[in-house]
């Protein structure tokens, strides 16, 4: 199959990426006429201008996408000053730029462009013919490789693959996870509101289940986006995006907590009363001790009822006004 050929090559590129250039490779330079130059062979890594790559496809990390205090500023500065004093050690991928000749489409190695870029000297790079689909797949290829990709960034990784158009099969494929897993991301992606998402960041520590309970408190009604978001904002800028996931769980576990205890109240033993979103249920239980007084109280339930309601019209008419003509009658 030509795409297994295709992935087999890429991955003798990444390879070749993550075991760097030997000393005595030269390191070529491309300008004009790229395609035509990658086509008939030009090899090795090149130096390119990091003002002529452009960025291409889908999103891995949230870094480069989202404003948080886990953000890459930190670890790009930190990278710019490990190229600086060692030089750049691992190549990044790019393909020619097919609307812009002389141009290139960054496949993998955004931070190490960024970093490039902030230090002012070209990037080396392996440079690659590659279509959309062998493109992707270099990308998932190159990210499996990697161990510091977070759980919600693969989850956001993979929402951004199928937002550009591409398969679910291709998506699997990429990400080299299975239809289910795919599907507990798309979950993930679909009930956790972005603006959340982005408020919390990547969660490096934070795996499936944690991010799974978020969904679950969101869905429950737990928190919000809004109260979630509010909880970050009490915790300050400077906490990071692991304690500020913990942070909302936490906060969500004591809202769960107060809402059953105030929904399933025992105002006298033997009676339980349960306040929910649409109505209110009194239970009272009919063996032992308790027999007796729900025998009663099912005998005179229309009588308290009325009395109920009878307090209630008074006490509303004269703390707070007529609320109904029918409600205020004496």
């Amino acid at each position: 199959m030509a795409l297994d050929k295709n992935k087999t090559g890429i991955m003798a590129a990444i390879t070749a990426a993550a075991e760097g250039a030997p000393a005595d490779r030269a390191v070529r330079s491309l300008h004009r006429g790229t395609i035509g130059s990658v086509r008939a062979g030009v090899g090795g890594i090149h130096e390119v201008d990091a003002a002529l790559i452009l960025p291409w496809g889908p999103q891995d990390r949230m870094a480069l996408t989202a404003v948080n205090s886990d953000a890459p500023e930190a670890s790009v500065q930190d990278l710019a000053e490990s190229i600086g004093e060692n030089g750049q050690q691992v190549p990044v991928l790019l393909r020619p730029a097919p609307a812009h000749d002389g141009h290139f489409e960054v496949i993998y190695g955004r931070r190490r462009i960024l970093a490039c870029r902030q230090l002012g000297v070209p990037v080396k790079a392996l440079i690659r013919v590659l279509d959309e689909t062998q493109a992707l797949m270099a990308k998932g290829l190159e990210n499996a490789s990697r161990t510091d990709l977070s759980y919600y960034e693969r989850a956001r990784f993979a929402q951004a693959i199928l937002e550009q158009g591409h398969s679910r099969a291709e998506a699997c494929q990429a990400l080299a996870i299975s239809k289910q897993t795919l599907s507990q991301l798309e979950r993930i992606t679909r009930l956790v509101p972005v603006r959340l998402g982005d408020a919390i960041g990547a969660a490096p520590g934070a795996g499936r289940p944690k991010w799974m309970a978020l969904v679950a408190a969101l869905e429950g009604k737990q928190t919000t986006d809004r109260q979630a978001l509010k909880v970050i904002e009490r915790r300050g800028a400077d906490t990071p995006s692991d304690a500020r996931l913990d942070a909302i769980l936490a906060d969500a576990r004591k809202r769960g907590t107060r809402a059953r205890s105030a929904s399933a109240a025992s105002p006298v033993q033997g009676v339980t009363v349960k306040s929910g979103r649409s109505s209110v249920t009194v239970t009272v239980q009919r063996t032992g001790k308790h027999k007796a007084f729900a025998d009663w109280f099912d005998g005179h339930l229309d009588d308290l009822l009325r009395d109920a309601l009878a307090r209630f019209e008074r006490e509303n008419c004269e703390g707070y006004g007529q609320l109904t003509a029918v409600n205020c009658q004496q």
